[in-house]
């Protein structure tokens, strides 16, 4: 089934007119990132400006791809039954080390130096190659729940090391599962649900400043088959695609007056603006482009004191969206799975599992943001510390084993779906 029939016509694009007005430039969170929001009134408009220069030429190698051309066994990675039990018995080792989750590494979850090679070498394909890898095998019935967060948290070490912490609710490891169905205490009402805790449909996205690699443990494929399904489409080749067929909105996506959401560890929002495309030092592009911080969900609407979107910023969302969707692929995904994801050249997507029947579907998977300092990718010069703050912080590392509380303590951050 194609993607357009599955989530819905498509309306025709219009082209947009160039905004008569757009937001300064401005960037947050850093000496070079500002908080724009003026807590008396909101208000602070003045011309937009191109942050940094996009080339014009199209990008090339393995991170071009085309979603009709990858196959599985591009990226599934098998482990075999020795390697298996290798890994269990690393996470009886860590378990009788008696540590916290956040004190999980190479050392204190040890593996053979064959395997650990063999897991290093998803790195490789996750900077230089389509930037997918699916680690396969590890049977997710025969750990319990905290088993399963050491697995996941002890292979992915070897993988790429550095964690990233939420801001916001100091959270390393975040339950994606349905928790709209959950009874909301009265200290919760009003609060409202981020994308991980929906089960709607989302629209392709690159989680924003969140980490190089996403990377997601498939604890529970879900009870209805067909819901929950997973796209990726190479952010490389969307902006190919725009290079050929609207080059204006390469322009829109690289200006700094894109005008996102954040709330602080309070709740209260501020206004930032910058952009959803960026430029590295070598010539790489990077799209961080979300929808949760500039329109908001169906839980947590956008503040009404926020600006709206711009009509050109409006017609590159659809035109993002639309092409994205055109050149995209469908995960092959199983219960156990262990998957990593290029954050920083990949846009991805998710189909709705809202189960039926007044049946909650139980799909559920747990989810690390990580880098690998030897193999990253160097960051553009003036935004390096927004997307370095998730790992170059001292915040607490926070694994819940069961989520307890997804309103608040294991929310997160806006910047996600």
């Amino acid at each position: 089934m194609s993607l357009e029939l599955e989530w819905g016509f498509i309306q025709p694009l219009q082209k947009a007119s160039t905004p008569t007005a757009a937001l300064s430039d401005f960037h947050p969170g850093s000496s070079n990132e500002h908080s724009l929001f003026d807590e008396a009134d909101g208000h602070s408009i003045s011309s937009a400006s191109v942050a940094h220069s996009i080339h014009p030429d199209p990008l090339s190698g393995p991170m071009a791809w085309y979603g009709k051309n990858i196959k599985p066994t591009d990226y599934i990675v098998r482990l075999t039954s020795s390697e298996l039990l290798q890994i269990r018995a690393a996470v009886i080792h860590f378990k009788l080390l008696k540590l916290d989750c956040s004190q999980i590494n190479k050392t204190t979850f040890p593996l053979p130096a064959e395997l650990s090679a063999k897991l290093a070498e998803a790195s490789v394909q996750l900077h230089d190659g389509i930037g997918i890898v699916v680690i396969r095998g590890i049977k997710a019935q025969s750990y319990n729940a905290e088993e399963s967060v050491i697995a996941f948290t002890g292979v992915t070490a070897h993988i790429c090391p550095d964690r990233a912490t939420d801001y916001k609710a100091y959270m390393t490891l975040t339950h994606i599962r349905d928790a709209s169905r959950d009874p909301v205490p009265k200290s919760a009402e009003g609060i409202g649900l981020a994308a991980s805790k929906l089960p709607e449909a989302l629209k392709f996205h690159a989680d924003r400043f969140s980490g190089d690699v996403l990377s997601l443990y498939v604890a529970d494929s879900g009870n209805i088959s067909g819901q929950g399904e997973q796209y990726f489409a190479s952010s490389w080749t969307v902006y190919n695609e725009l290079l050929k067929t609207e080059p204006q909105v390469v322009e829109t996506l690289q200006k700094d007056d894109w005008p996102w959401e954040v709330k602080d560890r309070d709740g209260v929002p501020h206004l930032h603006l910058g952009p959803a495309m960026y430029r590295t030092p070598d010539g790489k592009i990077i799209l961080q482009l979300v929808h949760a911080p500039l329109k908001g969900n169906t839980r947590i609407p956008r503040s009404a004191h926020m600006p709206s979107l711009s009509k050109s910023q409006e017609h590159a969302l659809q035109v993002v969206e639309e092409t994205a969707r055109r050149v995209s692929m469908t995960l092959d995904h199983q219960r156990g799975d262990i998957q990593l994801f290029h954050n920083l050249s990949l846009m991805h997507a998710r189909s709705a599992y809202e189960g039926g029947d007044n049946k909650r579907n139980t799909r559920h998977l747990l989810r690390l943001f990580l880098r690998d300092p030897e193999r990253c990718w160097e960051k553009p010069e003036k935004y390096a510390d927004l997307f370095n703050s998730p790992f170059d912080n001292d915040f607490p590392q926070t694994f819940p084993i069961i989520d307890d509380d997804p309103w608040r303590k294991t929310a997160g951050s806006l910047s996600h779906g």
